[in-house]
């Protein structure tokens, strides 16, 4: 042997032996020297871990890079996964373009509700000047 040998030492994950051995990190709570897979992996799970969020709408927790930022005109906070942003971007889109209390397509004009009518959307012509007549 040379001058720089060491001996075989044996993972403590997985048992097998190996010439160069890795420490591990505290925070993975392993006691021993790690192989080269082992200590790859322990990494990647560890980083993952740390870069993992949940959705702030149904909070399935998945990877940050996966999760998308909400529009600014939602006013929300946190981060959406994709099948959340897409059920709240079009139901945004309806409640754009479609009558909060007869469902109709709106025109150019939109009108928004009184807040004593307690109504969320925007409103028709014809549904505001009967609620108008009927709330005042």
């Amino acid at each position: 042997m040379g001058l720089f040998s060491k001996k075989p030492v044996k993972c403590a994950v997985c048992g097998r032996e190996t010439a160069h051995a890795h420490r591990p990190k505290r925070e993975w709570g392993v006691s021993g020297r790690l192989c080269g897979e082992c200590h790859v992996e322990k990494t990647r799970a560890h980083y993952d871990s740390m870069t993992q969020q949940a959705c702030a709408v149904c909070g399935a927790v998945t990877r940050m890079r996966d999760l998308w930022e909400p529009h600014w005109k939602w006013d929300m906070d946190g981060l959406l996964c994709k099948a959340c942003f897409d059920r709240q971007d079009s139901e945004h889109e309806k409640r754009r373009t479609r009558c909060a209390r007869c469902a109709g397509k709106m025109g150019i004009i939109r009108y928004n509700p009184k807040p004593k009518w307690k109504v969320s959307g925007q409103l028709c012509r014809a549904c505001w000047d009967a609620l108008k007549a009927e709330l005042g």
